[in-house]
């Protein structure tokens, strides 16, 4: 689904457009660079889960804004988060960051 009706390498790739912060140094799962996107996708399998989900976001937001302008968070939920809206309000508080989650 992801790519689809694009060139792999010149419209979209995965898993390259490094990005260093600090010592630290993430690759995102999508990179758009005609559209200066970053899409990551994460699973919510429990509630654990789903408050881990919440800090890996916080991170990437600020590393992969370094380099993109747009970053997309789709987050694949088995039932964990319970208030969508709530989830994320304070993610897309950020500008040019969204997040999607395709519920189960």
């Amino acid at each position: 689904m992801i790519g689809r009706g694009m060139s792999k390498g010149s419209d979209y790739d995965r898993e390259t457009g490094r990005v260093k912060f600090s010592s630290k140094e993430v690759i995102p799962d999508f990179i758009f660079p005609k559209l200066n996107l970053a899409l990551e996708v994460k699973l919510a399998s429990d509630s654990s889960r789903a408050k881990g989900v919440i800090d890996e976001v916080n991170a990437d937001i600020r590393t992969y804004k370094k380099k993109f302008k747009f970053v997309l968070f789709v987050i694949y939920d088995i039932g964990s988060i319970r208030d969508e809206s709530e989830f994320r309000r304070d993610l897309e508080s950020e500008d040019g960051v969204s997040v999607l989650i395709i519920k189960h």
